[in-house]
């Protein structure tokens, strides 16, 4: 559980960083500058290893999964370099929903303690989106899009990689494929992008920051990985959930977001909603 707990605290971290990087430089910039590090650091990994490779069938999964990762990550940085942390984690809390509707179709878990999680996850983010209108955390409707759009992709994207992992496939392998694919992308987006940004100038301003963005993902990950092996997976995706909360208490305490009653409400319901949808997946 250790292992867990410290996980959920790199990637909460992970947040603030992006942030913190953010609010002065270029989303794809720094996408792309972490990307480097991070993809060198896995494929060094897969290859001092010597993993055993995967058929073409697995590796054009892997990679649909990693691209509509991707996706939803640019939604995420457009976001959170203008708007609050805060609805990140609202969002990625109502992400368990979505990925529970893939579950009742296909799995065929139970739908009635899916409905009621569901309905009370709707009333929360409703509470929270009336008593946001009022204060700094209000954003716009493009915003929402944005956070939507991440919200169901980055449930696509872990429901494809779970059939991966089921599938016996490297954790590694997947991790390798999917920071290629934000590295790649991004480069395409930098170069595009390249008259409007001062590359040399932000790659030393941001060197340590992302030097330091890429070890906690990697130990987050890492971390995540071996609470998976040693730990219940429905009490370690359970402790998961804490993981969106964590991120808004973050924010709270690092960029002094201030929370009304009505938002502390809101998100009680959410996190509760979200409980009983993930419980669903036992019954």
């Amino acid at each position: 559980m250790g292992y867990l707990f410290f996980s959920i605290l790199c990637y909460a971290l992970n947040n603030v960083l992006w942030k913190k990087s953010l609010e002065k430089g270029s989303v794809s910039l720094i996408m792309t500058y972490r990307a480097f590090f991070t993809s060198l650091i896995t494929v060094f990994g897969v290859v001092v290893l010597d993993l055993e490779w995967m058929s073409n069938a697995e590796l054009w999964r892997i990679t649909v999964g990693s691209f509509i990762g991707v996706v939803g990550l640019v939604c995420m940085l457009l976001v959170i370099k203008r708007a609050s942390l805060q609805w990140v984690g609202i969002y990625n809390l109502t992400g368990v929903f979505f990925a529970t509707i893939y579950l009742v179709f296909v799995k065929h878990i139970s739908i009635y303690v899916s409905l009621l999680g569901g309905v009370i996850i709707i009333v929360g983010f409703s509470l929270f989106l009336c008593a946001s209108r009022e204060t700094q955390l209000k954003i716009t409707l493009k915003e929402h899009v944005l956070l939507l759009l991440m919200t169901l992709c980055f449930s696509g994207a872990s429901i494809i990689q779970w059939e991966n992992l089921t599938a016996h496939i490297s954790p590694l392998l997947i991790l390798a494929n999917q920071e290629v694919m934000v590295l790649f992308l991004g480069v395409l987006w930098v170069l595009r992008q390249r008259k409007k940004i001062d590359i040399i100038g932000q790659s030393k301003i941001f060197l340590k920051p992302v030097v330091i963005m890429s070890i906690i993902i990697l130990l987050a990950q890492f971390l995540g990985l071996l609470g998976l092996k040693i730990t219940d997976p429905f009490i370690a995706s359970l402790v998961y959930l804490a993981t969106p909360l964590t991120t808004i208490v973050f924010s709270v305490i690092f960029f002094k977001e201030k929370l009304s009653w009505k938002n502390i409400v809101a998100i009680v319901l959410i996190a509760l909603g979200a409980f009983l949808v993930h419980c669903s997946e036992r019954y």
